[in-house]
């Protein structure tokens, strides 16, 4: 299962102005963007996300439609 897995580190703005950094599972597309312009799944996950407050090693479900803007990190 990890194998089949296509990691991207991300910076997300989301659109109540909070910001998220985690890792992204870009699954079989080729870039982030992809990830957001395709598919049916109104979500994405974020893990190992840093979160407001300073939390991070956490697991979050995003919105495509809070996010303001994603920055790939690679």
């Amino acid at each position: 299962m990890a194998e089949d897995m296509k990691i991207r580190k991300a910076n997300i703005r989301l659109t109540d102005g909070s910001h998220i950094k985690g890792q992204v599972n870009i699954k079989d597309q080729d870039r982030l963007s992809d990830l957001l312009n395709a598919g049916a799944d109104p979500f994405i996950v974020v893990f190992n996300a840093t979160i407001p407050g300073g939390q991070s090693g956490k697991v979050v479900f995003i919105s495509k439609s809070q996010i303001l803007w994603i920055c790939p990190e690679d």
